[in-house]
């Protein structure tokens, strides 16, 4: 009768135990799934948002500069100057994104 009994909660302890773990298994399910399907909206929206720049053509506004004015802007090097000030404001947001440093300096 004893060996019965303690098999029985041996029994009930290993069905407990693998409930247990198919309930985790059904969360950590949900919470991919939930991940999952959050990342293909972003990539939709994302898809969509290229549509909204179809309109905008920067080229036709630096074909439209006066010969005189490019000459001029390129004998100043305006466009190195403007590749440093690019590069330069990345970098000084990049390195604003590591943490404990301040985001507004």
């Amino acid at each position: 009768m004893l060996a019965w009994l303690v098999q029985t909660w041996e029994d009930f302890k290993l069905f407990v135990y693998s409930m247990m773990l198919t309930f985790f298994d059904a969360l950590k399910d949900i919470f991919f799934w939930l991940m999952e399907s959050l990342l293909d909206l972003i990539i939709v929206i994302l898809d969509g948002l290229g549509t909204l720049f179809d309109g905008l053509n920067v080229a036709q506004y630096i074909n439209a500069i006066p010969p005189t004015t490019q000459y001029f802007a390129t004998a100043s090097g305006l466009g190195q100057a403007m590749g440093m000030i690019i590069t330069s404001l990345t970098i000084r947001f990049l390195l604003q994104l590591i943490p404990f440093t301040r985001l507004g300096s």
